[in-house]
């Protein structure tokens, strides 16, 4: 009898976002694996999801449509008897809440723990008797996830923080990492002249540190911002930095946009720029990458480990430096097809196929 997988991709697609990148890319890649018809594949998924889903994975899988959400009480009290009902040998659980009082093998991937360093009263919309007790029960349930499972994490920059910071055996956690998505790398297009805007690309929680780029904008008079984020958390308090620094004739909310329209805004732009203090693994530069956007990043966390030598770097702290990496750009177009080029070749190195290789391995070695 075939080894029976569960995997939870309740956060599939790109409205999740990085998680929901990963998700879906991870089962692709997994469809097209060799060994895949050598095990009985299981997705739990949103209901809502199923059409979708269906659609873009066909009857490799079998379904499990279900209602109950992310972090919800629900997810702990109710979902472990789905999953005993649905009795698989292992389950993979795509973020990190697996529920407690599940017991069965299972590997779970934390996709990063910002929470755990940008934290308190700024970090959240809301109040703060709701915000510390939910806070407090992350830290527990992180605690309690951590210690006793096989952990996936998608750079070094976070085993080694999980090693140091819980003391987990080093045996027990894996670095994977991720891709770009394949949408993105179908083709190389050719290089266009930039028009005068740059990108930012993501949701607006402090640690995302937009305001950098907001206080660099005020000292590049030709150029414009267009940010690109589905999510309306912490909007408005960015624009009221807007408004301060009296720059709303230069930054546009551009709202959620399909992959569809992603090449032509960014093969158009300067460049992205990637401004944050914390990052998981950071799927945007390299998409940008893809699509012939060169990119400008902060020097923190996990950053420079996947964009080794193909990006620009700044001090996060330092409007300054920010605004003199990207004059450098507006000034030497050679620097600028350069980056570009890197880019290509930084893509390149990180690959879907290989991610579910290395995730199938922990599979099988977690089965033995």
């Amino acid at each position: 009898m075939k080894p029976k997988i569960l995997i939870d991709a309740r956060l599939y697609g790109s409205t999740h976002t990085g998680i929901g990148r990963y998700t879906k890319n991870l089962l692709l890649a997994l469809k097209n694996n060799s060994e895949f018809k050598k095990y009985h594949w299981t997705l739990l998924i949103y209901s809502e999801l199923f059409n979708q889903i269906k659609n873009d994975l066909g009857d490799s899988f079998s379904y499990i449509p279900t209602n109950i959400r992310h972090y919800s009480l629900s997810e702990q009290l109710f979902l472990p008897f789905i999953l005993y009902r649905a009795s698989p040998n292992l389950t993979h659980f795509t973020h990190f809440n697996k529920p407690l009082i599940y017991f069965k093998k299972s590997v779970i991937t934390i996709h990063d723990l910002i929470k755990h360093l940008s934290r308190g009263p700024s970090t959240t919309t809301r109040h703060q008797l709701i915000y510390w007790p939910k806070y407090f029960a992350y830290l527990i349930l992180t605690y309690l996830i951590i210690k006793s499972n096989q952990i996936i994490v998608p750079s070094n920059f976070w085993r080694y923080y999980i090693i140091s910071h819980f003391h987990k055996n080093p045996k027990n956690i894996i670095t994977i990492y991720e891709a770009s998505d394949p949408v993105f790398s179908q083709k190389i297009h050719s290089i266009k002249p930039p028009q005068n805007y740059i990108i930012y690309t993501g949701n607006l929680y402090p640690h995302k540190n937009i305001k950098v780029l907001l206080h660099a904008l005020k000292n590049l008079p030709d150029l414009k911002l267009k940010i690109i984020s589905s999510q309306q958390l912490f909007k408005k308090q960015i624009i009221k930095t807007v408004n301060k620094l009296n720059i709303q004739n230069k930054v546009e909310f551009m709202g959620y946009l399909p992959d569809s329209d992603f090449q032509d805004i960014y093969s158009k732009a300067l460049a992205l720029v990637h401004p944050s203090f914390l990052e998981g693994f950071s799927l945007t530069g390299l998409e940008a990458m893809s699509l012939n956007c060169p990119v400008i990043s902060s020097d923190q966390s996990c950053l420079p480990e996947i964009y080794q030598d193909s990006v620009l770097y700044f001090d996060p702290r330092q409007p300054q430096q920010l605004t003199d990496q990207i004059k450098l750009l507006q000034k030497n177009p050679k620097i600028r097809q350069d980056l570009i080029h890197k880019g290509h070749l930084q893509v390149k190195k990180f690959s879907w196929d290989k991610t579910a290789q290395l995730t199938l391995d922990i599979y099988k070695s977690l089965l033995s």
